[in-house]
């Protein structure tokens, strides 16, 4: 396929601190290839990066933009803006009606969402189930104080293109909520990764196909950040699941968990110790911490009291930042572990033993994959193991995998064209990837 680099323009510190969703955020490029395994090319202007529960901003720069490139005999062409789509407009969609108000049951929860199926039944369709990502995000992608609607949007482009949805709220949001463990949620702590989290990505596949109208042989995951690594999931090991027939991964979660966590600690504090909001002493006393939980979690030693923080006084960003190493990598409160914390449980244990390099290994469907050049969450890297999207892409298998660098785009799924990357609360007001739509389309038309 086409390969093209987009500009990514001169940046400039923008320090802001905020409290956020786990996994959200951002990147800067263009590229479309067929990866090669272990021989991807190496991401343009990636920067200071972000955020576990908070943000001190970064910079992004890079060369002036390649205007074309050739691959073989796919020809020459023109890479498009990050606010434009190559693909010329076509008109929606009606065979896909709005949203339906649908439950099913999982492991004894009832699980909520939004279902859109054929007008039609007579003339079976595609269908796709969204997979969100961590943090208290709904079925449309929205978190308290932060309504992005991107999953809402997938869901649109899905229906314009003719293809039936299912999206939902996981255990611990909207109005799935808790369920039965809301009166006791320590009841949650008997109960692993699979059963919480796997589990009902499974159910909603067997829900969608047992509708009217749906093509059981053309059933896709999408998964966005945490739901990249679940969707490879159950393809992998579907069990009772209905089969499925491709994937999408849009900005998933690239390596462990609490790697990814760990570097966006490292970056936020590195940051922060350039910006001169935290002390290189401070920054090791948390390094540290954090260090000694992960591998305590990671050897299954969590029954001992957690050791306390280093930094008892600590005030201002060191504080904040010393809040979120220890709600993620010595926390265990129930009620956070099924939303984006309290990795020091049974849940979290099993979440970070999943390596979404190594599933990717084992996909044998087509499969879309993304990574926006502004996503500090869930970067591009540059190829090498656990250091970005891209070193999974390498690990698909090249005859069937569509690797995408959407230029500008953040983990939000929006375009900021502009220097540096934006609050997240101001990003929510830019224009989604075009060239995601495009992406997309291209793919997609295949089913």
């Amino acid at each position: 396929m086409i390969g093209c680099l987009a500009a990514t323009g001169p940046g400039g510190i923008r320090p802001w601190l905020l409290a956020g969703v786990a996994l959200l955020l951002l990147g800067a490029v263009c590229l479309v290839v067929r990866p090669r395994r272990r021989a991807v090319p190496t991401p343009v202007g990636m920067s200071v990066g972000l955020v576990v529960v908070l943000v001190v901003g970064g910079t992004v720069a890079g060369p002036a933009p390649v205007a074309r490139a050739t691959d073989g005999d796919a020809g020459t062409v023109s890479c498009p803006s990050a606010g434009s789509t190559g693909t010329p407009a076509r008109a929606p969609s009606t065979a896909i009606g709005g949203d339906t108000e649908i439950t099913y049951v999982s492991g004894g929860v009832t699980v909520h969402g939004s279902y859109r199926g054929p007008v039609d039944p007579a003339r079976p369709v595609p269908a796709v189930v969204i997979v969100g990502g961590t943090g208290a995000v709904d079925r449309n992608g929205d978190a308290p104080g932060l309504a992005t609607g991107a999953y809402r949007w997938l869901a649109d482009r899905l229906s314009d293109l003719g293809i039936a949805s299912l999206r939902y709220d996981k255990l611990g949001t909207g109005a799935t909520g808790l369920g039965p463990y809301a009166a006791d949620p320590s009841a949650l702590l008997a109960h692993g990764y699979d059963e919480l989290r796997v589990q009902p990505v499974r159910d909603a596949l067997t829900f969608v196909a047992g509708q009217p109208g749906i093509d059981t042989d053309r059933l896709l995951l999408l998964g966005h950040s945490e739901g990249g690594p679940l969707a490879l999931t159950v393809t992998t090991d579907r069990r009772e699941a209905p089969a499925v027939a491709g994937l999408l991964l849009i900005e998933p979660a690239y390596t462990r968990i609490l790697d990814i966590l760990g570097r966006q600690v490292q970056d936020q504090a590195a940051a922060a110790v350039t910006g001169g909001a935290l002390s290189a002493a401070d920054e090791k006393a948390l390094a540290d911490w954090m260090d000694l939980g992960r591998a305590e979690i990671r050897a299954g030693d969590v029954d001992p009291p957690p050791v306390a923080p280093p930094l008892p006084t600590a005030t201002g960003y060191a504080a904040e930042l010393q809040t979120s190493v220890g709600g993620n990598f010595w926390g265990s409160d129930p009620a956070q572990m099924v939303v984006s914390h309290a990795y020091r449980t049974r849940y979290g244990r099993e979440y970070d033993a999943i390596d979404p390099a190594h599933l990717a290994t084992e996909v044998i469907v087509p499969t879309l994959i993304t990574c926006g050049t502004k996503d500090f969450n869930t970067p591009c890297g540059d190829g090498s193991p656990g250091s970005g999207v891209a070193a999974v892409a390498a690990d698909l298998d090249p005859a069937l995998a569509t690797f995408v660098r959407l230029p500008d785009t953040v983990h939000l799924l929006r375009d900021i064209t502009t220097p540096g990357v934006p609050a997240p609360a101001e990003q929510i007001t830019r224009p989604y990837s075009g060239v995601l739509v495009d992406a997309l389309t291209d793919f997609l038309t295949h089913f």
